[in-house]
């Protein structure tokens, strides 16, 4: 019994002086990171590496925000051996496992990227959700650096932006992890976000003008890939009618046409029968905004005959959020025109997303191969190694249901008056 007491008493006291990490490293030996830009320059990896000064700045309300971070550079064959170069030229050891964003230059991502994706998958360093961005016609390190928002770590500010996109589906939001996933998933190409430097418009700044340009990120719009290779860009409408496929809509704001507000144009034309086109309600010159709080995509497809059909159903429910024209949304026949112009608007938007990059890319970003997979599993094998040509020739269906379900504090526009 005494002996059993007493290496319970060794075991006991082992846990406190044995405790410890055998690879532990002091804050000061290291560099963390928040943002990597990747290029190729000169037929080598470049890697640009923003990374945060731990050291107190005197006189912190003086201090300007490039002051919080340094800026590190080495080159190598590979990423790995580019990263490790810098210890060459800074007296730090780079920590990564911080990182929140990924940029690779243009001319880098028309390479074989996911081939240099091995690294940030292999290391147990790299954070696979940090966000990956292209940056749009520029090398990476056009947009790193840049100081745009309340943010002072440009690093964070990015992260803090790409992540708005649950208010604004402009643009997508895919980190390491997912963008390796997509790569294997033989229904679906992948995509990329994009960022782009663009220079702010003159404002007057209350502690005087200086004469410098100044810059500011924007990361609307998306990058498409053919497995590897960057093959296009879709801009910010198409990037959000891409959402709406692929039911990834969590908010946002659309802009409609404003119906007319007269008694005549209360009910949609119907169109002749030698026509077909669905020409809608008249619209006035103005603009409304619907803002999103729900919405739910169903997709599916039909094969017959040897053609395929993809078929596409959004249903939004949301509330007016501004409304420029002359109607008077306090009647239902107002708010029913209303509704109908959001959702021809939307339509429009997927339709002619879809059949542009059948056209221009000829790549499945949306997923329809998945439902073929699913939905016809012998036909599948013998489909998907072929299945972007077939996509890029198949037909598209697209319905849009809108429901306004609020309409604000106010039911005629301002400069209306209520009974005019």
């Amino acid at each position: 019994m005494n002996k059993k007491v007493f290496l319970i008493i060794i075991i006991v006291i082992f846990t406190f002086i044995m405790t410890g990490c055998w690879n532990s490293r002091e804050l000061n030996t290291l560099g963390i990171a928040t943002a990597i830009g990747i290029d190729w320059v000169d037929g080598q990896i470049l890697a640009t590496v923003e990374i945060i000064n731990p050291r107190p700045v005197k006189g912190m309300s003086e201090a300007k925000p490039g002051d919080l971070v340094r800026y590190v550079q080495g080159s190598g064959d590979t990423i790995f051996e580019a990263m490790r170069n810098i210890a060459l030229k800074f007296d730090r050891k780079v920590f990564v496992s911080q990182n929140k964003i990924l940029i690779f230059g243009e001319e880098f991502a028309k390479r074989n990227l996911i081939d240099y994706f091995d690294v940030l998958q292999r290391d147990h360093e790299f954070r696979e959700t940090a966000y990956v961005l292209i940056a749009k016609g520029k090398r990476a390190t056009d947009v790193m650096g840049i100081y745009a928002g309340i943010e002072e770590i440009p690093g964070l500010y990015i992260e803090d932006v790409v992540e708005n996109k649950k208010i604004n589906p402009k643009t997508v939001d895919i980190n390491i992890s997912e963008h390796i996933k997509y790569y294997y998933d033989s229904g679906r190409q992948p995509v990329l976000g994009v960022i782009d430097r663009k220079e702010k418009s003159s404002i007057n700044k209350i502690n005087g003008s200086e004469n410098k340009k100044e810059y500011e990120l924007i990361t609307e719009g998306c990058s498409i890939f053919n497995r590897e290779k960057l093959v296009g860009y879709l801009d910010g409408k198409e990037t959000r009618a891409l959402n709406f496929v692929r039911n990834e809509i969590e908010g946002g704001v659309i802009e409609f046409p404003t119906p007319l507000n007269k008694a005549d144009d209360y009910s949609t034309p119907t169109p002749s029968a030698e026509s077909s086109l669905d020409i809608g309600p008249k619209i006035s010159s103005g603009k409304s905004i619907f803002e999103i709080t729900r919405s739910k995509t169903k997709n599916d497809l039909e094969i017959k005959n040897g053609k395929l059909m993809l078929k596409t159903k959004v249903k939004m429910r949301g509330m007016t959020g501004e409304v420029v024209g002359d109607v008077d949304i306090s009647k239902q026949e107002a708010i029913k025109l209303m509704e109908e112009s959001c959702s021809r608007q939307i339509k429009e938007e997927i339709e002619n997303t879809i059949k542009k990059v059948q056209k221009d890319n000829k790549v499945d970003i949306f997923g329809y191969g998945n439902i073929v997979h699913r939905k016809y599993p012998k036909e599948w094998r013998s489909m998907k190694d072929e299945w972007d040509t077939i996509f890029s020739q198949a037909h598209v269906e697209v319905e849009v249901e809108t429901h306004i379900i609020r309409t604000g504090l106010v039911n005629t526009p301002t400069n209306k008056v209520k009974g005019e």
